[in-house]
């Protein structure tokens, strides 16, 4: 391909709404043709999981969609609102993760939506687009002409720090070991988003430094973030391996 054409892929409203589409309608489709799967990693958080896979699943096709036909739909294409809602699916997104990962690991595990696990994953959520802020702040301060992308290159690798932290030190320190199953689950979803966010930083390297292949990159982290997320986090959470751990602690408790 061109050097122009992985760019203008990119761009395209294919690439940026529709091909993020496939994989959560087919899902959507799937969840509600069949029962509560049986068991899980936490079994009393599975009504939970599934609706949690629900809402984001339809959050995470609304996502590209607002921010792109929807906005020129309205003629609102041009100011600040793609921007805003840009920023608002940004936070959203991550809150999700930050959401799961508090109501799971909380000691009784039993799914419930507690306010306070609610307002500790907005603080979560808060943390990175600071640290963002601040480090752009640096970046121009002493760079002359720095690149569009330094804030979501500032943004992406810290929040794949954030993830590896949350994998290797936070869920360890939260999950006792004798909910091994849980805390397997969890350092696996943190591990996927600890991927796709070193991807993008990756991609966004190489655009800077003019590779055209930064924007093909880019396609495989859209899709792990838009496309594969929601069913990753379901059928890992009903995945036997899983599942047997936490039935086996479940019964020895």
């Amino acid at each position: 391909m061109t050097a122009a054409t992985w760019q203008q892929l990119y761009a395209s409203e294919l690439q940026a709404v529709w091909a993020q589409w496939l994989v959560p309608a087919v899902f959507l489709a799937f969840v509600g043709r069949r029962e509560l799967p049986a068991g899980g990693v936490a079994p009393r958080a599975a009504r939970f999981l599934r609706a949690y896979a629900i809402v984001f699943a339809l959050e995470t096709m609304l996502d590209p969609f607002a921010g792109g036909p929807l906005l020129r739909w309205l003629g609102l294409e041009g100011g600040a609102a793609p921007t805003n809602v840009m920023v608002f699916f940004v936070l959203l997104g991550d809150f999700r993760v930050f959401l799961l990962a508090l109501v799971l690991a909380a000691p009784a595990s039993d799914g419930r939506l507690r306010a306070s696990e609610v307002g500790a994953a907005c603080g979560w959520t808060l943390i990175v687009p600071i640290i963002a802020v601040a480090g752009e702040a640096i970046v121009r301060a002493t760079i002359q002409s720095p690149p569009a992308q330094s804030i979501w290159i500032v943004y992406e690798i810290a929040f794949m720090a954030m993830a590896l932290v949350w994998r290797h030190a936070i869920v360890p320190g939260r999950v006792p070991p004798e909910r091994d199953g849980v805390r397997a689950y969890l350092r696996a979803v943190w591990g996927y988003v600890a991927i796709y966010y070193a991807l993008w930083a990756t991609a966004d390297l190489l655009i800077i430094a003019g590779l055209d292949a930064g924007w093909a990159l880019r396609l495989v982290p859209n899709q792990l973030y838009y496309a594969w997320y929601v069913p990753f986090i379901y059928w890992r959470f009903f995945s036997p391996r899983y599942a047997a751990t936490s039935s086996s602690t479940h019964a020895a408790r």
